[in-house]
Order: structure tokens, then C-alpha cells, then sequence
């Protein structure tokens, strides 16, 4: 549940690229801020709910008894080569630069997130030029004509990329320019949130031994927590309101002032997790 609000944090970093165009930049943040509002609301409803019957853990729990003996599938992915070659060097300077561990995981914790704001931005660049070829105006128009189809489009592309993040962070530049509404925009991430749990099932079906059978049940209960959460906020339209309400009036208040983006990011993905995992180990 956890990692299901913490993976937004993409979309609202690639929403801050267009901080710089005031009608671009509330589409954007809108449109990102749906997707933490919605896997907040889920949390909320369905914690609660796991808590008291525990009924995602008894779902996962059977039906993975009906699989057990499938896995130890193997995989080798093309990429693992090449990112062995571009990571042994800096590795390399790190321990040459610092003699502490502590200081070689910062160093490297600097490169990765320099990188990855580097892979957003390029994905920003490219996006925005696409929408030139106008291509996703009549992509767009389909999508918006059946909320199913606009789920099922958001499973499949994330399967296919086996990354939500990349999904919604896609539909970014489609909203700042206009082309995708929010309320468009709402259905692709919840089929995003869908296709992501294909990572931890390919994952779990890849274990073999005795720790398959706990791996199957963890993806499993990833599944059918957000096909909960879809079944439970999207179809009434009250409920289904509130995530684009909330991302409305974050929005309207980030364009205002863009300080409060910056620090609603801040807070909410980094700060407010930490005072929570300080918090613990304080009254432990």
C-alpha cells in the first residue's frame, strides 16, 4: 500500500517541469495529484478494511494454493549487461573518493536521483514533441468515449513497460498541453495501478523452493488491493469525485503558489514518510 502512494512521487517530478508555463503546470499537477489522491483514498478505505476481516490476505492465500508448483522461471534481462558496464565505473570512483560506506551510498544515491530527474526530463522533451504530430488528439477522443477502454489501454501499456511511473508520467505533457482532461487522464491511472502488479508476479513466479508460495501471495494481494480500490472508488460518481476534487484544489493552490508544490512534494513523499519511520524507531 505503501509503495502504491509512494510511486506517484513520478508524475508530481515530471508535473514540475512545467512550473514555468501557470496554465500547463495546474493541468499537469492536477492530473498527478489524482493519482496520489486516489491510492490515498484506497489506503484509507481499504487498510481499515484488511485490518478488520483481512480478506486480501485470505484471497491471495487461496488462490495461491491453486498455483503452487508453477515457478523457477528464469529471466535475463538485455539491459542487466549493460548497466553492469555503466555502473562498475562509478561504483569505482565512489570508493576511491570516500572511505566510508556511508559515504560511497550517498554518492551513489546522488547519481541515481541526478539520473533519474535526467530520464524524466527527457521524457517531458519527448513527449511534447509528439503531441505536435497530433496523434494523441484522436487517441485522446477514443479514450475518453469508455472509461473500460481507458483502463484496459492503462494495463496494457504498463505491462508492456512494466512501470506505472512511465504510464502516468506519459500523460503528463498530454494534460499541460491540453489534449488530455483529468477526467480522461482518471481512468489510465487506475488501469496503470492494474498492469503495475505484473512486476511483482513475474517476480514471485521466478522463486522456486519454499519461499514461492509467500512471493505468490504477496503479488497477489498487490492485484486484488487495487482492483479493490478500482472497484470500490471508481463506479459511484460521488466517490469518484473526491480524488479529482482534491487534485483540483491542489492544483489551483501549486499554481498560486509554486513554493507550496515544491514543498507538498517534499513533504509528502519524503518528509512525512520519514517522521513516520523516525517516529517508530523514537517509541520503539
Amino acid at each position: 500500500m505503501g509503495a502504491n502512494i509512494g510511486t506517484t512521487v513520478t508524475c508530481a517530478i515530471v508535473s514540475l517541469a512545467h512550473m514555468g508555463r501557470r496554465d500547463e503546470f495546474e493541468k499537469a499537477f492536477a492530473v498527478a495529484g489524482c493519482h496520489d489522491f486516489f491510492n490515498i483514498l484506497a489506503v484509507m478505505v481499504l487498510l481499515p478494511l484488511e485490518l478488520m476481516t483481512g480478506y486480501l490476505q485470505s484471497i491471495a492465500r487461496f488462490l495461491s494454493t491453486l498455483v503452487v508448483g508453477i515457478g523457477g522461471f528464469t529471466y535475463e534481462s538485455p539491459f542487466k549487461a549493460l548497466l553492469d558496464v555503466g555502473f562498475t565505473p562509478i561504483q569505482s570512483s565512489a570508493e576511491a573518493m570516500f572511505d566510508a560506506d556511508w559515504g560511497q551510498a550517498f554518492f551513489l544515491v546522488g547519481i541515481s536521483a541526478a539520473l533519474i530527474f535526467l530520464a524524466l526530463w527527457l521524457i517531458v522533451g519527448l513527449m511534447r514533441s509528439l503531441v505536435i504530430s497530433r496523434i494523441e488528439t484522436a487517441v485522446s477522443s477514443a479514450l475518453g468515449s469508455n472509461a473500460l477502454v481507458a483502463m484496459a489501454i492503462g494495463i496494457i501499456v504498463t505491462v508492456m513497460v512494466q512501470s506505472s511511473s512511465i504510464t502516468t508520467s506519459i500523460m503528463i505533457p498530454l494534460a499541460a498541453a491540453g489534449i488530455l482532461r483529468l477526467e480522461q487522464a482518471f481512468p489510465i491511472t487506475i488501469g496503470a495501478n492494474i498492469g503495475t502488479t505484473i512486476t511483482a508476479m513475474g517476480a514471485a513466479l521466478a522463486v522456486s523452493g519454499v519461499n514461492a508460495l509467500a512471493g505468490i501471495e504477496i503479488a497477489l494481494v498487490h492485484l486484488f488491493f487495487n482492483l479493490s480500490g478500482a472497484i470500490l472508488i471508481y463506479p459511484v460518481k460521488r466517490i469518484r469525485q473526491l480524488p479529482l476534487q482534491a487534485a483540483r484544489i491542489l492544483a489551483a493552490t501549486a499554481v498560486k503558489s509554486r513554493k507550496l508544490a515544491l514543498f507538498y512534494v517534499a513533504t509528502m513523499f519524503y518528509g512525512f514518510p520519514a517522521l513516520l519511520i523516525y517516529g517508530m524507531q523514537f517509541f520503539k
